[in-house]
């Protein structure tokens, strides 16, 4: 009985998870990803600088919401195919789900960081960037404090940049105009709806 509670909580997690997921790389492929990103003061990012060569260091932005959600995507998976093979004990089958949905977690991050490089390479000019607006993905800290992520439409296609706030931090989901570039990166200002004013 506890095994079957178990096994349709996992699976109840993963199906979830599993149209999350769906939906946000349909709405993503489509270019209004954007508007599907959940309005939250996740403010808990961790970014991992890994050290790859004398020289060459990369950043990888971990709790992101995509990385969240293939978390428990394939965490829950995981856990229902374990629990429904009957071989293992709770506590093992949870411990296997839990490595497998963080090693999940490294490599969505690990990806998004791969098409975000090839994104920012070739002949784009972040001066094209300044006056355009754009969304907050990942947030941004308070000035001198951190960097953030915005997406924004430049030379025809959605860019993710990494982005510095001019004042004040800026939560995810914001929309933001851009006011200058700074050491390769955008500087940018939260716009101010009507109904903040």
């Amino acid at each position: 009985m506890l095994a079957s509670v178990v096994s349709n909580a996992y699976f109840f997690l993963a199906v979830g998870a599993s149209a999350f997921f769906l939906l946000q790389s349909i709405f993503t492929f489509i270019g209004i990803g954007d508007n599907f990103e959940l309005d939250t003061d996740f403010d808990a990012d961790v970014d991992l600088d890994v050290g790859i060569a004398d020289g060459i260091n990369m950043t990888l932005h971990l709790f992101t919401i995509r990385g969240i959600i293939s978390f428990f995507m394939v965490f829950g998976w995981t856990g229902f195919i374990l629990t429904n093979v009957g071989e293992l004990g709770g506590i093992a089958i949870f411990f296997i789900s839990l490595g497998t949905g963080t090693l999940m977690l490294f490599l969505i991050a690990l990806v998004y960081y791969m098409f975000e490089s090839i994104a920012q390479e070739g002949n784009m000019n972040l001066e094209d960037a300044i006056g355009k607006k754009g969304t907050v993905y990942i947030p941004i800290p308070i000035k001198n404090e951190g960097i953030g992520k915005v997406q924004i439409i430049l030379s025809g296609s959605l860019k993710t940049l990494d982005a510095i706030a001019k004042n004040k931090p800026i939560k995810t989901g914001s929309q933001v105009k851009v006011v200058g570039i700074i050491n390769e990166m955008i500087e940018v200002e939260e716009l101010i709806t009507e109904e903040e004013e």
